[in-house]
């Protein structure tokens, strides 16, 4: 009898060494709202994803690869205000890097993707 793979042959496992994110992140829906360098205007905007390396928004305003805007949010009990540029447009998906982040913002983060998604799951595993 031929051994067979459980296993669909198109698809690709990648080593996690060839991986382009490196930062832990994951989805949300949290309100928000970002100012364009050299604009005065906050524009509303939705954040759909967060993680210790950028975020992720929908916005109904044109963006350009390059555009440098400072997002604020409200993560748990702290309001933050984050440096961004922008590394990806897609519709009106507008993926963010952030621009140096102080080391204490980047715990915050990093302890609120923590404690929200992730210490749960792991509370609902033990007997």
């Amino acid at each position: 009898m031929a051994s067979q793979s459980f296993f669909d042959d198109s698809v690709q496992i990648r080593d996690a060494a060839q991986q382009k994110r490196k930062k832990a992140r994951t989805g949300v829906n949290i309100a928000a709202e970002f100012v364009l360098k050299g604009q005065g205007q906050p524009v509303e905007c939705t954040v759909t994803d967060l993680g210790t390396g950028g975020l992720s928004i929908n916005t109904r305003s044109t963006m350009y690869m390059g555009d440098q805007i400072e997002v604020r949010m409200r993560l748990g009990k702290e309001a933050l205000s984050v440096p961004c540029t922008v590394v990806r447009v897609s519709g009106k998906s507008i993926g963010l890097q952030f621009d140096r982040l102080p080391e204490q913002q980047m715990e915050y983060i990093q302890h609120y993707i923590h404690s929200t998604f992730f210490d749960k799951k792991d509370q609902k595993k033990k007997p």
